[in-house]
C-alpha cells in the first residue's frame, strides 16, 4: 500500500513558513516516497489541496504529521476538517476513499530540548538581535 505523508504546518504571513515546509518535505523524502505539505492558514497549499495532490500521486492512505508541539483546537478540530476527513476516518477525492490518520504532535521530546539548548548556546556565543 502506498502511504502519503502530509506535513501539517500552521502557516503565517511571514514567508519563512513556506521555506520551512519545503525543507522538511525534502528531509522526509529521504525516508518516504510521497511527501507533501499543507497549511492550516495563511499559506498555500491548503491541507485539502495537499491531500488531493498525494492521492493524485497514488497515495492509498495518508498520514498527516502536524509540526505542532501540543494538541489543541487545530489538532482535534481544524486539521481533520480542513483535510476533509469524514466520520469513517477517510477522505473522498474524486471518488477514491483514502484512509487518513493523524500522528500525534511533537510533544515533549529530549531531542527537541537538545535543539533548544543548541539555540541558547548559539546566542550566548554570538549574541545578535532578531
Amino acid at each position: 500500500m502506498k502511504t502519503g505523508i502530509l506535513l501539517v504546518l500552521h502557516g503565517s504571513r511571514v514567508n519563512e513558513w513556506k521555506e520551512v515546509a519545503i525543507n522538511y518535505k525534502d528531509l522526509l523524502k529521504e525516508y518516504f516516497d510521497l511527501v507533501e505539505f499543507g497549511f492550516i492558514e495563511f499559506n498555500e497549499p491548503s491541507l485539502r489541496a495537499a491531500t488531493e495532490s498525494l492521492v493524485k500521486m497514488g497515495a492509498q492512505e495518508i498520514i498527516a504529521v502536524p509540526l505542532l508541539f501540543a494538541a489543541g483546537a487545530h489538532f482535534y478540530r481544524d486539521i481533520p476538517r480542513l483535510i476533509g476527513v469524514n466520520d469513517n476516518g477517510e477522505v473522498d477525492i474524486e471518488g477514491k476513499k483514502v484512509k487518513v490518520s493523524i500522528a500525534r504532535p511533537i510533544g515533549i521530546d529530549k531531542r527537541v530540548a537538545e535543539i533548544l539548548k543548541e539555540r541558547v548556546e548559539q546566542v550566548i556565543e554570538s549574541p545578535r538581535q532578531i
